[in-house]
């Protein structure tokens, strides 16, 4: 039986006055509202009757109570008058589901083409940033009923991508570009286009306007990102600099993750910023608004609040006076506001100093101020570790707070913490002097020590797994090389591999990994002067064979995934890999200047890569300190009160990473998206308007942008519409359409999810072929 959408004649109490024709001879059917005409020729058709010999009837052999065309209802339907088929009788509400579909009890709604009883009231549904809900476990929040239904999720729904198959474009860029001339587009950077002997984009590039500080346009620290406007759209925020007065005249800026466009710019001079210093992001007073600390011009600690206006300046200046510093945020007490760590020094959430250690900041006294915060000795406190120097602490802020030297082990250096040795207990990676040192956590005694090929200071660890084999790898630059080493866990660090780079400004410029196709080895991205880079975990041959030809322990650039064309003089920064669009997808964030000699052959700005294939793996929609290690943070910007160990969390797969971006519970885990509850809207009386639910069944979520095509059988496409906002996983949104009455009613409409109209779709599913519904019959005539 055809499925029946009744939107405007509720087949409600259906009963006959069999023989009863009007005066014209057509027969009708009485209604608790009116007669309503079955036949519509006036010819004076008899109803049916039945009485067990094979006619219509009821089945107990009289006539019968219930006729429908030539069928008799049962006693549980009724007649639709615009099909003569029996429905399902459901008194004032329709059938849900697809037909015959069940009648809802009590205390049900029909969600979804089934009958469900919600749960209670609550406020909207989730998105990226925002995760925590009202309603209980194993359900969601409908935000357009404003009730907890069932949630969809399917925690096994995944799309595993080749591995090493992606293809990275820009999204959009900030900044001022660099004049490149050019005969073809490959003389061009990835996407842009040769036009007229110039190189040109073809993605939205923003350019600082009169107004907005235009001079300030180099960018060398790394960008963060975090939801300062709680519009489930996460910011990237960064220090920009005009280069005469780079270190000392800085503009904080933020701008709208999706777009490149501008949120706000602190340009107040009374306000201005160390250009290269990496702000860290967090609730640091549990208030529900994220607040930013940055480094002054004049080496003071400064808040900033979410919507950009200052708040406090230490009034101290930092004991760490090094250029391109980089706060870190945890909750030292377990109590009470978080508080802030800049080198040596804890500070609270006003601005006051509260302890002073000595020893402990970076790699000189020309470079950056990072610290690290981990706990150490398993006393759920966390300790402070600033080079080869951890500080341990007791006590409660405003009450008896302070703290002591719990080791020393060594110089100065920049830091990592994991669980090299899968034994519960942490290490700590300190890279100094060229090398990379493993100390013991908790006693700070020195493991294993590895020489940086090519020499150079050496740039801040990162932890993860390189190779897939379930062992936590490092890796670092040098001022000719980067390399990454493994440990065997006793005395004892080994090359994986290395590869050619070009930093002889700085030597120590940080890098971030991330698995990007879900295979279980982490690619690297690095930028040095000249490039941007992203290796594989292992060279392709190893990966194959670890006798391969070419499995030579020297990555090539023949061997990596992707490179283009960027510049920077070089600090400590790093590229970021996070959600910053809101759709649960892994995109990249790189920060591009050429005001210095060494690396000046690109553009000046931010530049956010995604992939153009969809390949790239669900991630986090937060990266907020130099420092970021995933449980230092959640993906709305709280400091936990008592923060889990990264190694440890989660219990059945720990992150047990360092500058490395999650990708959540389930690998490749993916969205499924369907379409349910298809309804006219309106009397379709000039108008034909419809409303369609947009389900997400898989584990993964979608952003906003979701493309969804009504078409009707006999006009073809009726248009396409977008999702507004986030569908996590489980959970669905009501999208809608209103066009003309395409000719006579009743209209057959269907819907297609991820179509945009023309057969092209955006998103790798888990199940490709459940994207479309219908047709479903809508606005029956009547008569």
């Amino acid at each position: 039986m055809r499925h029946v959408a009744l939107t405007l004649v509720s087949l409600t109490a259906l009963t006959v006055a069999c023989g009863d024709s009007g005066a014209d001879g057509d027969t009708t059917l009485g209604t608790e509202e009116g007669v309503t005409t079955i036949d519509g020729s006036g010819t004076g058709d008899e109803l049916p009757t039945g009485d067990g010999d094979g006619d219509p009837g009821d089945g107990d052999g009289d006539a019968c109570t219930n006729p429908c065309g030539d069928d008799c209802c049962a006693a549980d339907e009724a007649c639709d008058p615009n099909t003569l088929e029996c429905v399902l009788d459901c008194g004032d509400t329709d059938p849900c589901g697809v037909a015959p579909g069940e009648c809802c009890g009590d205390g049900q709604i029909c969600y979804v083409g089934q009958c469900v009883i919600p749960g209670g009231p609550c406020s909207e549904l989730g998105c990226a940033t925002q995760t925590e809900s009202d309603c209980a476990e194993g359900e969601i929040c409908d935000g357009d009923l404003g009730l907890c239904v069932p949630n969809l999720a399917d925690e096994t729904c995944t799309f595993m991508p080749e591995p090493g198959v992606f293809d990275p474009v820009p999204r959009w860029s900030w900044g001022v570009r660099k004049p490149r001339n050019c005969m073809i587009d490959s003389d061009c950077q990835k996407e842009e286009i040769c036009d007229n002997g110039g190189c040109a984009v073809t993605w939205p590039h923003h350019v600082p306007q009169p107004d907005d500080y235009p001079q300030h346009h180099q960018v060398m620290a790394s960008p963060m990102v975090a939801d300062l406007d709680g519009d489930c759209i996460p910011e990237v925020i960064f220090n920009s600099y005009e280069p005469s007065s780079w270190t000392n005249n800085g503009v904080l800026r933020a701008v709208h993750g999706d777009t490149g466009e501008k949120l706000w710019s602190l340009g107040d001079p009374a306000w201005r910023s160390d250009g290269t210093a990496i702000p860290a992001i967090g609730d640091i007073d549990y208030d529900g608004d994220l607040e930013i600390v940055n480094v002054s011009a004049d080496q003071h600690l400064q808040l900033i609040d979410h919507e950009g206006n200052p708040i406090w300046k230490t009034a101290n200046v930092l004991a760490a006076n090094l250029v391109s510093g980089a706060p870190a945020l945890a909750n030292f007490d377990l109590s009470g506001d978080a508080e802030i760590a800049h080198g040596r020094e804890i500070y609270a959430s006003d601005g006051s100093l509260l302890w002073a250690g000595n020893g402990g900041l970076g790699t000189n006294s020309s470079y950056a101020t990072l610290s690290c915060v981990a706990d150490l000795d398993g006393d759920l406190r966390p300790e402070l570790i600033g080079g080869g120097t951890a500080y341990t602490f007791t006590g409660t802020v405003g009450v008896d707070f302070t703290g002591s030297t719990m080791w020393q082990s060594g110089g100065d250096g920049y830091c990592g913490v994991a669980d090299f040795q899968l034994d519960g207990i942490p290490e700590v990676v300190v890279v100094r002097g060229g090398n990379i040192v493993i100390l013991d956590g908790p006693t700070g005694a020195q493991l294993a020590t590895f020489s940086i090929p090519g020499g150079g200071s050496g740039g801040a660890p990162n932890i993860a797994d390189f190779d897939g084999d379930g062992f936590p790898d490092i890796g670092s630059a040098g001022g000719s090389r980067y390399v990454v080493v493994q440990f065997d866990g006793v005395n004892t660090m080994t090359k994986l591999w290395d590869a050619v780079t070009k930093d002889v400004s700085s030597n120590r410029t940080g890098s971030s990994v991330f698995d990007f196709d879900g295979d279980g080895r982490s690619e690297v991205i690095y930028a040095d002067e000249w490039y941007l880079r992203i290796y594989p975990g292992v060279e392709p041959d190893c990966a194959l064979d670890p006798a391969g030809p070419n499995c030579d322990q020297n990555m090539t650039d023949a061997e990596i995934l992707f490179i283009d064309i960027t510049s920077s003089g070089t600090r400590v920064e790093y590229p970021v890999v996070a959600d910053v669009d809101g759709d649960f997808k892994a995109e990249l964030v790189v920060s591009t200047n050429n005001n210095f000699d060494q690396g000046n052959i690109g553009d000046a700005g931010i530049e956010v890569f995604e992939d153009r294939l969809d390949n790239w793996v669900g991630t986090l929609p937060i990266w907020n300190q130099h420092t970021y290690h995933i449980t230092n943070v959640n993906a709305a910007g709280q400091i936990p009160v008592v923060e889990p160990n990264n190694w440890e969390f989660p219990m059945s797969k720990p992150y047990n990473s360092y500058r490395r971006n999650s990708q959540g519970g389930v690998d490749g885990c993916a969205p499924d998206l369907v379409a349910q509850d298809l309804q006219a809207v309106g009397m379709c009386i000039d108008e034909l308007g419809v409303s369609v639910r947009i389900c997400n069944q898989g584990c993964l979520g979608v952003g906003p942008g979701v493309d969804v095509t009504f078409s009707e059988t006999n006009a073809g496409v009726l248009g396409t519409v977008q999702t507004t906002q986030a569908i996590p996983a489980g959970g669905c949104v009501k999208v809608g359409l209103s066009v003309p009455l395409p000719g006579a009613a009743p209209f057959e409409v269907s819907v297609s999810v991820d179509d945009d109209g023309m057969g092209g779709n955006d998103f790798n599913e888990c199940i490709e072929d459940n994207n479309d519904f219908g047709p479903v019959e809508l606005c029956p005539t009547i008569g």
